[in-house]
């Protein structure tokens, strides 16, 4: 398990370039997590890394002529609500650990809900500062206490027996296991990614399209874990050409993009957008200038497998298919061109917020 989600850590964040220093630790933040837990903790994550990917795609609503291209990168920068940074902890895994003991004559037992109550904990983007869901010693000893007034001792016997009382909970603590769970603290989701397009526009024709590509070439990382593999792809197809508005004033185009992550038979995410674009370019010799804008519908999901293996070697196959919260997006940009060399910047509205900035060569 160790190597799998290391491996998890290591596509979401260094394959990008993100530099994400405390990725490095996800597995130990997993190991106690099982199902639901887990899925909550990683959910923002999937979400924030389908809008960063879902990002970049087109810097203009105007396709490249016949076999104009352009060569760069895309850096993202993904920002998420406060809501995404804490979830409601699931008790219902622990049930198992239920604590029982007798003080004087009067029996005392403790549930789950009774000795984890600190349900409210931090995502993978949450406070890097770790909440114990289960409780303290002084949270433990009143449990005790208000119990054995409901089974009727008096604070003169609970006064008596305050040893007791402490050593109970001592026990407690050593039966039933400690359970921290902590954040990365980060503020944003940094991603970086290689990309290129060409024209296919048809001269004489309305149809004025253009293909564009992403990815990295296959890396094999070893027997245990199998190859990785980056790869996406999309068209743009002019639709301003097929209005019959003589000198129709802007640029409109639909695109329809999708990317896939793999590595080997562990990891697989799956991203896609279609996107309506809308935009303006005014291109004087070797200056040009251009803005855009889009409303979009996006989807994410990522699918992990991996063993989870406890201290005892017992060994359960776990499996993730999570979608993010990725639905609709809305998109403003605007590019500079000199030359052949482009910078534009666009920010993204959605169930993340992104901003992205690009650079690169482009013969339009």
């Amino acid at each position: 398990m160790k190597h799998y989600l290391k491996v998890l850590c290591v596509l979401l964040v260094v394959v990008f370039f993100t530099g994400i220093a405390s990725a490095q630790s996800l597995e130990e933040r997993l190991k106690s997590m099982v199902s639901s837990n887990a899925e909550m903790y990683v959910n923002p994550l999937v979400t924030a890394f389908g809008s960063g990917m879902n990002s970049g795609w087109f810097h203009s609503a105007r396709p490249h002529k016949l076999l104009g291209f352009d060569f760069g990168v895309r850096a993202m920068m993904v920002t998420f609500p406060d809501d995404q940074k804490t979830f409601e902890f699931d008790i219902s895994q622990l049930s198992d650990y239920d604590f029982s003991t007798e003080i004087l004559t009067y029996s005392i037992g403790l549930t789950a809900a009774d000795l984890y109550p600190n349900h409210e904990v931090p995502t993978f983007f949450g406070s890097d500062e770790e909440v114990d869901v289960r409780a303290t010693k002084d949270q433990i000893v009143d449990l005790i206490k208000g119990q054995l007034i409901s089974e009727g001792a008096s604070q003169t016997e609970i006064s008596a027996a305050s040893s007791l009382i402490d050593g109970a909970a001592d026990d407690a603590l050593l039966v039933v296991p400690s359970l921290k769970i902590a954040g990365t603290g980060l503020e944003f989701l940094p991603l970086v990614v290689p990309q290129a397009a060409i024209g296919l526009s048809i001269p004489m024709l309305p149809i004025k399209a253009e293909l564009v590509f992403r990815g990295m070439p296959e890396i094999d990382l070893g027997e245990d874990l199998g190859t990785f593999k980056f790869f996406g792809g999309g068209v743009k197809l002019a639709l301003d050409p097929f209005i019959p508005i003589p000198m129709f004033p802007v640029n409109i185009a639909v695109g329809a993009y999708t990317q896939k992550i793999a590595l080997g038979d562990v990891l697989e995410a799956n991203n896609t957008l279609i996107s309506l674009m809308v935009g303006k370019d005014i291109n004087l010799l070797v200056f040009g200038v251009g803005v855009y804008g889009a409303v979009g519908v996006e989807s994410s999901n990522i699918e992990l497998k991996y063993d989870f293996i406890t201290d005892d070697g017992t060994v359960t196959p776990i499996k993730f298919d999570m979608e993010g919260e990725n639905k609709f997006r809305t998109t403003i940009g605007g590019r500079v061109k000199l030359a052949v060399f482009n910078i534009n910047a666009d920010y993204s509205m959605g169930a993340d917020n992104v901003v992205t900035i690009g650079a690169g060569i482009s013969i339009r």
